[in-house]
Order: structure tokens, then sequence, then C-alpha cells
């Protein structure tokens, strides 16, 4: 099997799909649990008293949130970019298939580029969940209510962002499925679209 074939270029991305979906679930669990507590700002600030504590830190807190929020758009807008990508490489070998080997090269590092995006994405969003773990509620109960309310809204958009998430993973598990269950019939041709 040359690197440069149509099977080196499905095994290639069944690898993407696979490592994309453990990525998503890692994502999403972690994402799902923070957009929680997140959620529950509101109440530990009626739990507490309002006592002008560190608005710095309790802007950092938002901060985080706001970068996990983004890591999670980043990654569900990966599958997007990845597939509009493969569909200009496919136009371009409609209009040239002598360049079939060339653009399975470029196929197979597009696919690896995704791949390794998207487990920079999870990694970069547990980090970022991490650090907001390590904050104390105290300071955010004494923040104020308009900390609270920021960070209620980062929760929703949060949740939001990881049920849409979701929604991709399943797509791509889906397609995944497609792949595998026609897998013959995928690499006995001699270029993939």
């Amino acid at each position: 099997m040359s690197f440069t074939t149509s099977s080196t270029y499905v095994y290639t991305y069944v690898a993407f799909a696979l490592v994309y979906l453990l990525s998503s679930v890692a994502f999403v669990v972690r994402s799902f649990r923070v957009s929680a507590a997140l959620s529950q700002a509101r109440q530990a600030v009626a739990a507490g008293e309002s006592r002008g504590a560190d608005m710095a830190s309790a802007e950092q807190y938002v901060g985080h949130g706001q970068r996990l929020i983004d890591f999670a758009q980043l990654a569900t807008l990966l599958p997007l970019v990845y597939i509009v990508g493969s569909m200009f490489l496919g136009s371009m070998l409609l209009r040239d298939s002598d360049a079939a080997a060339l653009l399975n090269t470029v196929w197979i590092l597009l696919t690896v580029a995704a791949a390794a995006a998207s487990v920079a994405f999870t990694v970069f969003g547990l980090r970022e969940a991490r650090r907001i773990d390590e904050y104390d509620e105290n300071a955010i109960a004494a923040s104020g209510g308009a900390v609270a309310d920021a960070l209620q809204r980062l929760g929703v958009r949060l949740g939001v962002s990881s049920a849409l998430l979701v929604l991709v993973a399943v797509f791509t598990a889906l397609n995944l499925w497609s792949v595998l269950a026609n897998l013959d019939r995928i690499t006995s041709i001699d270029y993939v679209l």
C-alpha cells in the first residue's frame, strides 16, 4: 500500500474520526459539568455575602469560561472545515485525475492536521476547565450579582456549544460507520472523493 493510494487516505480518515470522537466525548463530558457549575453561580451569590471581593479574580474566572466556549466552538467547526477542504480537493481531483497521488497526499496531510487540531482543542479546553475548578466559590459569591449573571450566561452558552459539539460528533460517528460498512468497496477504487 503506497502512501498516495486512496486506501491510505481512507484509513487515515478512520483514524481522524476515531481521534475526533474520543476527543469530543472527553470535551463534552467536561464541558457539561462546567456548564452546570457555571449555571449555579447565582445560587452561590445568594448563599454568600456580597463583600466587594477581588473583582480581578472573578473576571479571570469569566475569561476562562469564555475561552472554554471558544475551544468548544472551534472543536465543533473543525469537521466542517475539514469537509470543505475535502470538497475543494475533490473538485480539484475531478478537474485533473492525473494529480490523484499529489491530492491524496495533501488530503492525508489535511486529515493529520485536523486530528492534531482536535486533540489540541480538547487539551486546551480541559486546561481551561481545570482552571475554572481552581477558583473558590466564596470569591465568586463575594463578587456580587453582575459576575454571577455573567457566569450563568457563560454556563448556558457553554451548554449550547457542547450540545452542538455532540451533534457534530454524532454526524462524524455516522459517517465513520458508513465508511467502515463499505470499507472494501471504498478502498478498491483508484481515488476517493
